[in-house]
């Protein structure tokens, strides 16, 4: 039955095919790793049984870490390796991991994740918030692999979608519902989609979001410090940060930068752009708009010659950096929301107690969205000139803005407790599932020359 989904992969590629060639001939984001999503890596050859941890993107990769921390301290006879689909969530998990093996998650096509599972040796799976793909999960389910699924979230969009997979394919259905398999839900919601889907209601857990854990609510003061006087910022500076923005939201905020500079001459603004290599784009916007963009890249290698700080713009163009970057701010604002692109993760600005505004165009987040302007932790505007009063506002009322940013940072520290919730039943299935199929190597402490995935020269990343 897997020859149906490749059937499926393989049409869409062929009549996306110039639309995807344009893209991995001019983009390095579609060019990264190819040769490891075509399967093309080599043979694990630890000594250790192996969990394989898989992060589409940043934020996934990010909420693994504490996960990944953790099961490194309780079972160090383990060894854990990473993949991800991005780019940018190769670049954080190769930061973040630099001792662990890193690399791209291959392409959902039979053979190609028969060969990845057979040459990495997973004994374990465990995929963060929503990353079932078909032919990836029959793979695993053909050799008996147990899958945990953390964070999990589902649509009803991709509710409907499974059960549709699942009546054409009884491959799919016989691995979605295996007994292996354990699905730990974010929400009750999550976990009743889950159950419709017909997997048992013993191996459905409703465990939280474990976002919340690896939100960080205090920035070292000398990491702070450095940045600070990186970027030209005094104390008596009033910073706003647009973070992770998207195209068409850079011209607004400099446009409500330069009408407040007007009355606030104090005021900076820092934009770190969702996708880095809209980078040089922006910077040309800047130029365009009569401002002079700063690149981070060039504060850190040279002594740069700084002209009008008035009218100098911060232009971040470094992956991982912002969560730190934020704590300059005294107001951000979060980006893919003025444009309906389902917005930004507006939780790490909230837990450092950041007053935080973001758009109308937030389906990606809306739960956090939601949770935050229940409680008055953030606001919500609609239009470029409600950014701007919105902005002016907090300017001029500095105690609002510090209430709001602290109600915001309380909202963040109320929802810790998950990765616990989520490391107890993944302690039980490694004692309990997976203790039979690595008999011989669990519990053995690992040799001095143990390593991850060899290196033959393939172009396999990380440790």
């Amino acid at each position: 039955m897997s020859l149906i989904f490749d059937s499926i992969y393989l049409t869409a590629s062929l009549l996306g095919s110039p639309y995807l060639l344009f893209k991995i001939l001019t983009s390095e984001r579609y060019r990264s790793g190819l040769n490891q999503r075509f399967g093309i890596i080599t043979e694990r050859v630890s000594n250790k049984p192996g969990i394989w941890v898989h992060g589409a993107s940043v934020g996934e990769v990010i909420t693994a870490k504490s996960i990944i921390e953790r099961i490194d301290e309780e079972f160090p006879e383990w060894e854990t390796f990473i993949s991800t689909t991005t780019n940018t969530g190769f670049s954080v998990a190769e930061r973040n991991f630099p001792d662990k093996t890193v690399f791209y998650f291959p392409l959902d096509l039979s053979w190609i994740t028969k060969k990845v599972i057979r040459r990495t040796k997973p004994d374990c799976i465990l995929l963060i918030e929503l990353e079932i793909w078909p032919n990836f999960l029959i793979s695993a389910y053909k050799k008996n692999i147990p899958v945990i699924i953390v964070n999990g979230r589902i649509s009803n969009r991709s509710l409907m979608a499974y059960r549709a997979i699942s009546y054409i394919s009884k491959d799919f259905r016989n691995s979605l519902t295996s007994e292996m398999n354990t699905y730990c839900a974010r929400t009750e919601i999550d976990a009743q989609r889950f159950r419709d889907l017909g997997i048992p209601g013993k191996q459905v857990f409703v465990t939280g979001t474990m976002k919340y854990d690896n939100i960080p609510t205090h920035i070292d003061e000398n990491i702070s410090r450095e940045l600070a006087n990186s970027f030209r910022i005094k104390d008596n500076d009033i910073v706003l940060i647009g973070g992770s923005t998207h195209e068409g939201e850079e011209e607004i905020l400099i446009r409500v930068f330069k009408r407040l500079n007007e009355t606030f001459p104090n005021l900076r603004l820092i934009i770190a752009p969702r996708h880095i290599e809209r980078t040089g784009d922006v910077s040309r916007l800047i130029e365009k708009m009569d401002f002079i963009p700063v690149l981070k890249t060039q504060l850190e290698v040279s002594n740069y010659n700084w002209q009008n700080t008035k009218k100098e713009i911060i232009l971040i163009d470094t992956v991982g950096d912002l969560g730190k970057i934020y704590s300059l701010a005294n107001y951000v604002f979060v980006g893919k929301s003025l444009v309906p692109s389902g917005g930004q993760n507006m939780m790490e600005p909230a837990g450092l107690g950041k007053p935080v505004i973001f758009g109308p165009h937030t389906f990606n987040f809306k739960e956090e969205a939601d949770l935050l302007l229940k409680n008055n932790a953030a606001r919500m505007v609609e239009t470029e000139e409600e950014l701007f009063k919105t902005i002016e506002f907090f300017i001029k009322n500095p105690d609002a803005a510090k209430e709001m940013g602290l109600k915001a940072q309380k909202v963040v520290s109320g929802k810790r407790g998950a990765t616990e919730k989520n490391i107890e039943i993944i302690r039980n299935i490694l004692k309990t599932k997976c203790s039979g199929r690595v008999p011989a190597r669990i519990g053995t402490r690992p040799r001095q020359n143990d390593v991850g995935l060899a290196n033959d020269g393939d172009g396999l990343a990380g440790g």
